[in-house]
């Protein structure tokens, strides 16, 4: 059974949103799209579901309602014109319990609500701060729930701690600022749909209160998935010459293992690679094929190499700059293959990796 996600955004729009308007509207738009390729990447596991809440103080409105992804359409400035006031309070309440009574008795679905706003509640009538305080924790207790605060002209760290929000991100009140906060909520997105994925294999068996508590505790140990400058550290150096005892040397090969230029001459040459075999362990070297084809033939061997490092927390896997040589694909291609080893702490990635992937 898959589970069905149901992305639930509470996008700001009151009057001080109107000089970041075009970038909350485009940066809306690429977030589907990037929750529509989510659903391409985990079909197997995942079914994507929309909805999007906006507010100010004359209008509280779903534009879309538990839409699947691949029918959304694209929110214009017609839909989204910034006035009034902030009734934060009211647009969460209303837009969490509406989708929480139409989903809770559905046997394998969650949500991922995301706030976004440049200002504090300041217009509510129907809800309370320790309402909402309340609400969204017995979402995230009882039924499992993700939810993330990004914000602006505040203490956005405290705002979230008030309503119970773990997940949290401050970005610039302008429309560079804006932009950038949604790329990286859509990479933060994406690794938390592959780890859902992941922890598909573990629940598919449970009970659906079993997958709830499950995914409860998941979000708690994944605390704050917005905040990745923890990763920083596990930058794989730009040249390697020697390593240390259980640090692996993980090189782009081909499928016959021949071994002949870049980083692959330099595994076979000092780390142990085998000429004759283009995938896995070898000596102190691991091969990822990556000559074989489009991005899509490679995503198998690096999950299986994900899978490989998980299984061995005593070794230390040095990603190089796989498929970005001879292969010819760039950074931007191949680190999204690399999303579900971003909490894997035995698996450093290239520099440029890291900047597409945080």
């Amino acid at each position: 059974m898959k589970t069905q996600i149901y992305n639930l955004i509470i996008l700001d729009k009151s009057g001080s949103m109107g000089s970041i308007a075009q970038a909350a509207i485009a940066g809306f738009n690429e977030t589907v799209g990037g929750i529509r390729s989510a659903q391409e990447r985990f079909s197997e596991t995942q079914e994507h579901y929309v909805s999007l809440m906006i507010f100010c103080n004359c209008e509280k409105r779903l534009v879309y309602d538990k839409v699947p992804v691949d029918k959304v359409s694209e929110l214009t400035s017609k839909e989204y014109r910034p006035c009034c006031c902030t009734p934060l309070y009211d647009a969460m309440g209303i837009s969490i319990n509406k989708l929480y009574n139409e989903i809770k008795d559905k046997e394998d679905a969650t949500a991922m609500v995301t706030i976004i706003t440049d200002g504090l509640e300041n217009a509510s009538k129907e809800y309370s701060g320790a309402a909402i305080k309340a609400l969204v924790e017995r979402m995230k207790e009882e039924e499992g729930w993700n939810f993330a605060y990004i914000g602006t002209n505040q203490d956005v760290h405290a705002t979230s701690a008030s309503l119970n929000i773990d997940n949290y991100m401050a970005f610039e009140d302008d429309e560079a600022g804006m932009r950038e906060a949604w790329a990286k909520e859509r990479k933060s997105r994406t690794m938390m749909y592959s780890r859902m994925a992941e922890d598909h294999s573990k629940t598919s068996a449970m009970s659906s209160g079993l997958r709830k508590i499950f995914r409860s505790r998941s979000n708690r140990e994944n605390k704050n998935y917005l905040d990745l400058s923890a990763f920083k550290h596990r930058i794989t150096p730009n040249n390697i010459s020697t390593l240390r005892p259980g640090e692996i040397f993980v090189f782009g090969s081909n499928l016959e293992g021949r071994h002949a230029g870049g980083a692959a001459r330099i595994a076979v040459n000092q780390f142990g690679a085998i000429w004759g075999q283009g995938v896995g362990l070898q000596g102190q070297s691991y091969a990822i094929p990556t000559m074989q084809g489009g991005v899509n033939t490679i995503q198998p061997y690096v999950d299986e190499f994900i899978i490989f490092a998980k299984e061995h927390p005593e070794m230390t896997f040095l990603v190089t700059r796989i498929g970005c040589g001879i292969a010819g694909f760039t950074p931007a291609e191949i680190a999204p293959l690399f999303t579900g080893a971003v909490k894997v702490e035995n698996i450093h990635l290239p520099e440029d990796f890291w900047r597409e992937l945080i």
